[in-house]
C-alpha cells in the first residue's frame, strides 16, 4: 500500500523522533571521472558511458558505470539521492541506480515498462509516481527510516509517496551500477546522471529539498528552512 501525503511538513512529521541523522558515505559529482568525494569507492565506465560537463552521460544502449562493491546500505535507516535528465521518454524499464539481485529483493530506482512511472526497489516496484519530464534535470531521493518503519520517495525536492515499511534489500548479487539494472537484465538509462549521494541514516525533507536546489540557492533554502523545521519537530506525530 502506498500512502500519499502531499505537504512536505507532513513528511517531516513522519520522520521518527530518534531517527539517525544522515551521514554521507559516498558522493559523485562527475567533475573528474567517477571519483568518490566522500569515501574511497570509485567507479568504472563501460560501453559508451562518458563523463563530460560534470555529468555521467549514457546513451541507453549498453553503457553504464559500475562500482567494485555495493555503495547503498541494504538495511536499517539509509538515504539515496541523485539528479537525472532523460533523453526523451525512456523506452520501458530503465534504472538510474541498482544493486543486488532480482527477488533478493533487489535495490534500484528507475522506471517501469512504460518508461514513465518510478520503481523504487523490488519491494516498491509500483510507486505510482511519475518519472521526471524528458530533457529536464530532476532530483530523486529515497529515504528509508527504520525507526518509523517507513520509506519515502521525493521527486524534485518534494515529498511524493510513502510506504509503511522500511525497505530491506539483498546483500548478494551485482555491485552498484549507475544507468543499468543488476544482472542478468539489460535495462539501460538513456540520459545523464549527476550528484549521486548515499547515506547512512535519514535525510529530513528539508535536507532533501536543499539537495534538489543547485548551489548556491540550496544554502539559502537550508537557512530559511530552519524555522520551518523547528516548527515541524514541535508538531511531530506518529505515522
Amino acid at each position: 500500500m502506498t500512502i500519499r501525503l502531499v505537504p512536505a511538513v507532513l513528511a517531516a512529521a513522519c520522520v521518527s523522533a530518534g531517527a539517525h541523522a544522515a551521514n554521507l558515505n559516498h558522493h559523485y559529482d562527475f567533475s573528474a571521472g567517477v571519483v568518490d568525494l566522500a569515501g574511497t569507492i570509485n567507479g568504472t565506465l563501460f560501453g559508451n558511458a562518458n563523463v563530460a560537463g560534470g555529468t555521467l552521460n549514457l546513451d541507453g544502449s549498453g553503457d553504464w558505470a559500475e562500482f567494485p562493491t555495493s555503495i547503498v546500505p541494504n538495511a536499517g535507516s539509509y538515504s539515496v539521492a541523485l539528479f537525472a535528465n532523460g533523453n526523451g521518454v525512456q523506452a520501458g524499464f530503465t534504472e538510474l541506480i541498482s544493486q543486488g539481485a532480482s527477488g533478493g529483493p533487489g535495490f534500484y530506482i528507475g522506471t517501469d515498462s512504460s518508461g514513465s512511472v518510478i520503481r523504487a526497489t523490488d519491494s516498491w516496484a509500483n510507486t505510482g509516481v511519475a518519472f521526471g519530464a524528458p530533457n529536464v534535470w530532476t532530483h530523486y531521493a529515497l529515504v528509508v527510516d527504520a525507526g518509523a518503519n517507513t520509506s519515502m520517495l521525493f521527486v524534485g525536492g518534494m515529498f511524493a509517496a510513502m510506504v509503511p515499511y522500511a525497505i530491506v534489500t539483498s546483500l548478494s548479487g551485482t555491485s552498484t551500477r549507475l544507468g543499468r539494472q543488476f544482472d542478468p537484465f539489460t535495462e539501460f538509462f538513456n540520459g545523464s546522471i549527476d550528484d549521486v549521494r548515499t547515506y547512512d541514516g535519514v535525510l529530513t525533507p528539508l535536507e532533501v529539498a536543499a539537495l534538489a536546489v543547485p548551489e548556491p540557492a540550496s544554502w539559502l533554502l537550508m537557512a530559511l528552512g530552519g524555522v520551518a523545521l523547528a516548527g515541524a519537530v514541535r508538531r511531530r506525530r506518529r505515522c
